[in-house]
């Protein structure tokens, strides 16, 4: 289990760009020889770009609802004019 956290670690480090140069040409130097550490860093830098994804597809419904309730609501209507006054040409 040891072995497999340090794992995570190192490839964290890796694909942020986090190693110094001789940490980093030893990894790549490990990658060329073991096959089961290059699919660890493909499945991890799939996951780490799958929760970028989701994160932004989080924040986008959340800018939609924002949207939603201070554009579409009758209420909020001098609010509304006062954005659009900023954009319209004078």
């Amino acid at each position: 289990m040891k072995t497999s956290w340090n794992n995570i670690e190192i490839i964290e480090q890796y694909l942020s760009g986090n190693l110094d140069t001789e940490e980093a040409l030893l990894f790549k130097a490990k990658l060329l020889t073991d096959p089961f550490l290059r699919l660890q860093v493909t499945l991890q830098g799939k996951t780490y770009a799958l929760v970028r994804l989701f994160a932004r597809k989080e924040m986008k419904a959340k800018l939609e609802m924002t949207h939603q309730k201070l554009f579409r609501n009758p209420e909020n209507e001098a609010f509304q004019q006062s954005i659009l006054q900023l954009f319209s040409k004078s």
